[in-house]
């Protein structure tokens, strides 16, 4: 007596030690979809007539009784990701079925995940590992979301397959130690170099601040900006006095402007007055990204 359990995710996938036990008579359980049972060689008429048992569901009533009898019990091994593709194919029936997912774009769901975000950093720095769990699930949960939404473009469609691809894709590229036939512990200062050097070939970049997320908050932002321009050699004496310090207070001699809002203006204004004279210098033959500090100051005085 011997009961099969096969994974409810692909079903189709027979365990190989269990195919011995499958070519004769078998019973089912009732939620084993019907185009998976015309698969077998036949079925059974009466509940418990037949000496193996076929399942997708291990909590199954039918299951747990042959298992107490003490029966055989051949399953598919689970495997990394298994959950995954459970997750996948909830998502695709929220959207389905659902009408609130069903509602959704890109652009609604910009706030939660936003906020998720932030719930997830806070998860971080507490410390707290079921809160840290339960926080990249929401992440995961956007990550779906917006990949099942873009399933339903006119143009440009993709799934979340191809955003998995993609990444394998970039991160194969980006880290030569996984193909180059290394075994041993990569070494840290080489592995950023060729990350460096192959997302530089990857992104032809006219400014050292393409890539930057502009709608960051605004002291990340400044971070951000001021650190791209010190590495393409920007001077320290050109970066302003604004940047340096935050004011922090009731004064209102902005035009009621926040902290936020007048450090986001500055940035704004450096990022701007960096691209322009990143474009002089081009006129005159420099390479974006290896600007000197001279044809830095050059170039900033013109603008």
């Amino acid at each position: 007596m011997t009961v099969v359990l096969l994974d409810p995710v692909r079903p189709t996938m027979v365990p190989a030690e269990a195919v011995e036990f499958l070519s004769g008579v078998v019973e089912f359980t009732e939620e084993v979809p019907v185009r998976i049972r015309w698969l077998f060689s036949g079925t059974a008429r009466a509940s418990g007539s037949a000496a193996v048992l076929v399942s997708t569901d291990p909590s199954n009533p039918e299951v747990l009784d042959r298992i107490r009898r003490g029966e055989r019990v051949v399953e598919s091994p689970k495997l990394p990701g298994d959950d995954l593709i459970a997750a996948v194919v909830l998502m695709d029936r929220l959207r389905t079925i659902g009408g609130w997912e069903a509602q959704q774009t890109h652009a609604s769901l910009s706030g939660y995940l936003l906020e998720e975000t932030y719930e997830l950093l806070d998860a971080i720095h507490s410390g707290n590992l079921v809160d840290l769990k339960e926080e990249l699930g929401d992440i995961l949960l956007q990550v779906l979301f917006h990949s099942r939404i873009a399933q339903d473009a006119d143009e440009g469609r993709f799934d979340v397959d191809d955003v998995a691809a993609g990444l394998v894709a970039k991160l194969t590229h980006r880290t030569p130690h996984l193909t180059d036939g290394s075994t041993g512990p990569i070494d840290v200062a080489a592995q950023e170099k060729a990350w460096e050097e192959k997302k530089a070939a990857e992104k032809a970049r006219g400014s050292c601040l393409d890539g930057i997320a502009m709608a960051q908050p605004a002291l990340a932002l400044a971070q951000k900006v001021v650190a791209r321009a010190s590495k393409a050699g920007l001077p320290d004496e050109l970066i302003p006095d604004q940047l340096r310090t935050v004011h922090i207070g009731a004064d209102h001699s902005h035009g009621g402007e926040s902290a936020e809002d007048l450090l986001r203006r500055d940035v704004l204004d450096f990022a701007r007055r960096i691209r322009g004279a990143e474009e002089l210098a081009k006129v005159h033959g420099a390479q974006p990204g290896k600007l000197t500090p001279m044809q830095w100051i050059e170039n900033w005085a013109r603008r």
